[in-house]
């Protein structure tokens, strides 16, 4: 048993080991005070760029892989630590990466309605996709459990958030998405369940 949870957790490590390649570099030049870091923030960020309308194509998905603070990376990769492997044990490793870079797009394209000026970076819109994935399905009792899950849940999801400068409609975003995705990939395993049932057990 130890094996095959170790293999299933191999996505959720090569995660970190992503988030980490690209924010550990970024977070040791910042805080010496090396200009390379806020070149590194200008290719990681999802950003929309002077006279553009449009995000920065790299930003839009290097961004759910790059934590601009020590705070954020930490709690990120500690939520990462501990969903991504029941994620990947129950719903495939397969399933995990779609839901984390779908819920990361839709959270870095809520740049539209922040606007010029603002930039964004970090996974926590990425980890509300699979959240809100496993809170649309039967397993949700595996987060809402805890109230303090539910406390931190609501907390960043909500406009008082802003006020510790903290991207919330990214979240929300992909919280939301994650929870059709959920509702979607439910559906559809009941459905092969079913036709499953009805070809062992039709009449013969």
């Amino acid at each position: 048993l130890r094996v095959m949870h170790v293999q299933r957790a191999r996505n959720t490590a090569l995660i970190i080991l992503i988030n980490s390649i690209l924010s550990i570099p970024y977070l040791v030049l910042y805080y010496m005070g090396d200009r390379n870091a806020y070149i590194m923030a200008a290719l990681f960020s999802d950003y929309i760029p002077p006279g553009s309308t449009y995000p920065w194509p790299l930003g839009i998905f290097a961004s759910m892989f790059f934590d601009p603070t020590i705070l954020d990376y930490f709690f990120n990769m500690l939520t990462l630590f501990f969903i991504g492997p029941f994620f990947e044990n129950r719903y495939g490793s397969r399933t995990l990466w779609y839901v984390y870079l779908v819920s990361g797009i839709a959270a870095a394209l809520s740049i539209f309605i922040y606007g010029p000026g603002v930039a964004m970076a970090g996974a926590s819109g990425a980890l509300f996709g699979l959240i809100g994935f496993i809170v649309a399905l039967p397993d949700r009792w595996v987060i809402l459990s805890n109230p303090w899950n539910i406390f931190a849940i609501i907390f960043l999801l909500t406009p008082i958030a802003a006020a510790f400068n903290i991207a919330y409609l990214g979240h929300l975003f992909g919280f939301i998405v994650g929870i059709i995705y959920g509702l979607i990939w439910y559906r559809r395993m009941r459905i092969r369940a079913m036709y499953r049932y009805r070809y062992f057990t039709g009449p013969y």
